[in-house]
């Protein structure tokens, strides 16, 4: 990373917390406070409202954030093609899942990911499908995972594996009995 202090801006922007940035980038919340301050002073002017124990982003915040979001994708890039190039990958991968694929499909995929680039850093973010495809079309994301597809014309869809669904019933249900159970009729 080049600047840390824009590092230090777009957490704080994106926790709205001076205490929880400081905890996600391993320093001291006085160190946190310095970096905006510099920052502000750079720019002379103010990034964040304070109210009380809230903060929010200032006009001039939200134009920041907005180009710090654009820069760190383009050094996500940089790391990415650069260690392509040596074989040897390095970065982060932000990885969005829908739940079910988080919990059931991913784990084993993941860890056999990370022991072939042991370099590259995981992201996952899990929400429902919806969720996950405005992150990827907002460009939060670098890859979803999602079950379905809502067919999105703005986003490519590609079949990763098949799902099998599995009835499980009661010994004591009627159906059992059956060989076969219809969609169409109730069992």
């Amino acid at each position: 990373m080049f600047d840390f202090r824009l590092k230090v801006f777009h957490t704080v922007a994106l926790r709205l917390n001076f205490t929880r940035a400081a905890e996600e980038l391993f320093i001291t919340q006085p160190a946190v406070t310095k970096h905006i301050h510099e920052i502000e002073a750079a720019y002379q002017t103010k990034l964040f409202e304070r109210n009380g124990t809230k903060i929010k982003l200032t006009a001039t915040g939200e134009l920041l954030f907005k180009h710090t979001e654009e820069l760190f994708k383009i050094y996500r890039d940089i790391d990415l093609d650069l260690s392509a190039v040596s074989e040897n990958l390095k970065g982060t991968l932000r990885l969005g899942a829908s739940t079910t694929v988080a919990q059931y499909v991913l784990p084993a995929h993941l860890a056999a990911y990370k022991q072939k680039f042991p370099e590259v850093n995981i992201e996952l973010v899990t929400h429902n499908t919806e969720q996950i495809e405005r992150l990827l079309a907002d460009n939060k994301i670098d890859l979803g995972i999602i079950e379905g597809q809502s067919r999105r014309q703005h986003l490519k869809y590609t079949a990763f594996l098949e799902d099998e669904m599995v009835l499980c019933t009661s010994m004591h249900n009627r159906s059992v009995k059956k060989r076969r159970i219809s969609l169409k009729r109730p069992a």
